[in-house]
């Protein structure tokens, strides 16, 4: 079956279908909106963190310093905010970047940084077939390997309240399997504002059951591009959506 023939779904991709139909519309299929968002601090710092953290875990153990560590931040933030960061002024990057550099220092003080990855983040989406006409895809930030030779799939998470994602882990199990030809037994969010870590086990029968979830929520999107297919459900998430103002609402967050 030629690539285009099948559908492509995502950890992301499948979160904004469950939060918005319209949303999903407007971000995955409509041209004048396709792929597009304003630049927000919080996408500037979470890219700046994770950039970071990716490349730190690149280096080996011995050179692995806090000055290196925050030498890094630095890069990746100029690099960030370089391509709009979304700040409104110099105090508001202030604080978002303050926020960056007590995560990290956070992370150095508290986690294990000599610990060598088993896999750290793909330069590029890894895509499995789920079935005939479903690929799954993502970019796992880390994989570490348990001493029983199963894997350990890592989150990292940016925003300032520990929320987890009831999907994303258990599809990333998913691909890693495939992926890597290891089983995978746990599962954590790490939660950076707070240094809390969520974690979960893993086993096929769980991957099985999301599987299914994913197959069958995929078959509910619709294949048409007319907007009309794509309902709007206005709700408590609504407030911050980019796309109000075709409902004539303004978003809080102008």
């Amino acid at each position: 079956m030629a690539k285009d023939d099948r559908f492509y779904i995502s950890p992301n991709k499948l979160k904004i279908w469950l939060e918005c139909p319209r949303k999903y519309w407007h971000y995955y299929l409509h041209e004048p909106t396709k792929y597009k968002e304003p630049p927000r601090p919080y996408y500037t710092l979470g890219e700046a963190v994770h950039n970071t953290l990716n490349s730190f875990f690149s280096l080996v153990s011995q050179i692995r310093s806090h000055e290196r560590l925050f030498d890094l931040l630095e890069r990746y933030w100029q690099a960030a905010r370089n391509q709009e960061g979304g700040f409104k002024d110099a105090a508001e990057e202030k604080i978002y970047k303050d926020r960056a550099v007590s995560m990290l220092e956070n992370f150095f003080q508290k986690e294990d940084v000599t610990i060598t990855p088993f896999k750290l983040s793909p330069s590029s989406t890894k895509y499995i077939p789920l079935n005939d006409t479903v690929m799954l895809g993502g970019i796992i930030d880390r994989v570490d390997l348990e001493p029983d030779d199963s894997l350990h799939i890592i989150d990292y998470k940016t925003g300032k309240e520990d929320r987890d994602d009831p999907y994303q882990l258990s599809m990333y199990a998913i691909l890693a399997r495939n992926w890597l030809k290891k089983p995978v037994s746990k599962l954590s969010y790490l939660h950076l504002e707070s240094g809390n870590w969520s974690t979960d086990s893993s086993n096929e029968e769980k991957e099985e059951d999301t599987k299914r979830f994913v197959i069958e929520t995929t078959d509910q999107i619709p294949k048409e591009l007319a907007k009309d297919y794509f309902i709007c459900h206005l709700g408590p998430q609504c407030p911050h959506c980019d796309y109000l103002r075709e409902l004539g609402i303004k978003p809080i967050l102008d």
